[in-house]
């Protein structure tokens, strides 16, 4: 094969030829027009002959760069081509979405519908599940996961952050009177990563010790399995606001000692980069903005 000149100085070669202008071609490329030029005189010290005759204004194209042209012009093209088809939406009115579930059941699906309302034309698919899929595998779009915004290869976007509040059923709140007492009761946990430092700064902040309460359930990871036993007024529970601010709202469910702690994790969206320019995923992610900026703290 015989080597090719930079793809850059073909690529300006190209603006100039195209526009007959250095100056031109520079605004084009968003270089300058010495820029341009350099890269010229590369080319034609690769070829060994002359492509551009300089005018004082413009520029003109020799016999050798007439004949350069066509094929570099058509090989960008295919170039393009072949770059816009490895981008491109083959599904574009199709959006698989993978979720936690906590977040799937608890928020996102009661709100789908004002999405559909918005946009019709795009069919939502849900995969609720805690695991982080395959994107190939599984054709999926886009995910939206808790946690750090650490995903090898892939890109993340944080989303949203998050606040705990420590709550229970409003009838169990009137038989706790003071922090201490709730030792005394039961206590809903969830052994996850973001709820297990809430209990230990509230333990810590009261001067209880943790090794006294009452445990009513334990969970390894479902937030939705805590929230439903609290509204049941099985225990207390620390539960992020994102899960509950409606229950809270509605007085189904009561801040505790008015206690809450900062999420170390954050609601991320993540995808292979290049997703991340489709149409469908950028009218999602507006959207999905939007709702989670109505959610008060």
């Amino acid at each position: 094969m015989n080597k090719l000149p930079p793809l850059n100085a073909l690529r300006y070669f190209l603006a100039a030829a195209e526009t007959l202008s250095f100056k031109a071609a520079a605004e084009q490329m968003f270089v300058t027009q010495a820029a341009i030029s350099q890269h010229i005189k590369t080319l034609e010290a690769f070829f060994g002959c002359q492509l551009f005759i300089r005018g004082h204004r413009h520029v003109s194209l020799t016999k050798a760069g007439e004949r350069l042209l066509p094929d570099i012009a058509t090989g960008f093209s295919f170039l393009d081509k072949g770059v816009g088809n490895l981008v491109m939406d083959p599904r574009p009115n199709i959006l698989n979405l993978t979720v936690i579930e906590s977040l799937s059941s608890r928020w996102l699906v009661p709100r789908l519908y004002l999405f559909q309302q918005e946009y019709p034309h795009i069919n939502v698919r849900i995969q609720p599940t805690n695991r982080l899929l395959d994107f190939d595998q599984n054709e999926l779009d886009l995910a939206i996961r808790f946690g750090i915004g650490d995903y090898p290869q892939l890109k993340s976007r944080e989303l949203a952050q998050d606040t705990i509040h420590l709550v229970c059923h409003p009838g169990l709140a009137k038989q706790i009177d003071t922090a201490q007492s709730v030792s005394r009761h039961p206590t809903l946990t969830e052994k996850s990563s973001d709820i297990m430092p809430a209990w230990k700064s509230f333990y810590q902040q009261h001067r209880i010790n943790p090794d006294v309460g009452r445990n009513a359930l334990h969970v390894d990871d479902s937030s939705v399995t805590i929230i439903e036993a609290a509204l049941a007024g099985q225990g207390i529970a620390m539960v992020r606001n994102s899960l509950i601010f409606e229950q809270l709202a509605k007085g189904q469910l009561v801040k505790m000692f008015n206690f809450s702690f900062k999420c170390h994790y954050a609601y991320y969206l993540v995808a292979p980069e290049a997703h991340f320019k489709r149409e469908k995923i950028q009218c999602f992610s507006n959207w999905l903005e939007r709702m989670f900026s109505e959610i008060p703290q």
